[in-house]
């Protein structure tokens, strides 16, 4: 994944790959779709907001993580992505969280 570092942070690529079920006129036309946006690694005062809010509202949790740790010449099109596919917020901050602890117990993904 190519990096690149702003304002001290080192940001990774990310990238998410789906096939968007309700763009075509059936199933069999549905488009891929992929999404790609440079991330932060998680601060574990970021990882425990999350934590702490996901029992209330998980979606609201995940998504103020990703917005937090995106890097912020991709914070507009993270937004919008998320406007179009709610589910987007989640997927990218279960991989954030089980990145960081992964890196935390040196377990290999």
């Amino acid at each position: 994944m190519p990096e690149t570092k702003e304002t001290n942070r080192k940001y990774v690529l990310f990238s998410h790959t789906f096939a968007d079920m309700w763009a075509g006129d059936s199933a069999d036309d549905a488009p891929e779709v992929t999404l790609s946006y440079r991330f932060a690694k998680p601060t574990k005062t970021q990882i425990q907001r999350l934590q702490d809010k996901a029992a209330r509202n998980a979606g609201q949790a995940s998504r103020n993580l990703v917005l937090d740790c995106v890097h912020p010449d991709d914070k507009q099109a993270l937004t919008e992505a998320m406007e179009e596919y709610p589910g987007l917020s989640s997927t990218f901050a279960t991989v954030s969280y089980t990145h960081l602890r992964a890196h935390e117990t040196g377990a290999y993904l």
